[in-house]
């Protein structure tokens, strides 16, 4: 009868003792499965405002040239008596055809220039040409014309204090490598002017959202 118990104890043992060391390798695959396991979340960055040139005085060093970048193409000043959004707005003209309108003066297009030369209290709007390509202002279908700025600041005769710009689209084909378009700047009141014998200085920041 003594070996008959020893004997009992022996068996029932063996599976309890099998069954824990199962359990706890079990659980060991499970927490190790959880621990490693890792999440992977992906953030897109938001397009934020970068300044593509800045420049003064007016021109200097500016021009983007005949490659593919963003940048200056020419400034002017339009007669006051003309509507912007509708004169520079719908006229696509090559860069230096403005030169040859009847309502444009002071116009520059050049890099490195010295002067602007202004007839005196001949009243405006100042006007500021770019050009904006695909790495710059475009959504993957079109290019947004409202990622686009030029900000002004003038001293002198008048005053502007680096304030951007109204957009006036003058191109806008998703089969070319920019959008082109004109900002101007209206005093709200007579138009910008220089006096006699006076002078303006100018600064231009050209900025893009992306």
């Amino acid at each position: 009868m003594e070996k008959e118990i020893v004997n009992k104890k022996s068996k029932a043992g063996v599976p309890v003792k099998a069954g824990l060391i199962i359990m706890m390798i079990v659980s060991g695959l499970v927490i190790a499965n959880t621990v490693t396991k890792e999440m992977v979340i992906e953030i897109e960055e938001e397009p934020v405002w970068q300044v593509i040139q800045k420049f003064s005085p007016l021109g200097a060093e500016a021009d983007p040239g005949s490659g593919v970048e963003s940048g200056w193409l020419s400034f002017f000043v339009l007669d006051y008596a003309e509507t912007p959004a509708s004169t520079i707005g719908n006229s696509n003209a090559t860069n230096g055809a403005y030169d040859a309108w009847g309502n444009v003066s002071g116009y520059q297009n050049t890099d490195d220039a010295e002067a602007m030369d202004l007839a005196s209290e001949d009243p405006g709007y100042f006007v500021g040409r770019a050009r904006f390509n695909k790495t710059h202002c475009w959504d993957g279908s079109k290019f947004m014309d409202n990622r686009c700025s030029i900000r002004l600041t003038v001293s002198g005769d008048e005053t502007i204090s680096d304030v951007e710009g109204t957009r006036a689209v003058s191109y806008n084909d998703t089969g070319e490598d920019w959008i082109w378009i004109n900002f101007y700047w209206d005093d709200a009141s007579d138009g910008y002017r220089i006096t006699d014998d006076g002078t303006l200085t100018w600064n231009v920041t050209i900025s893009a959202k992306f």
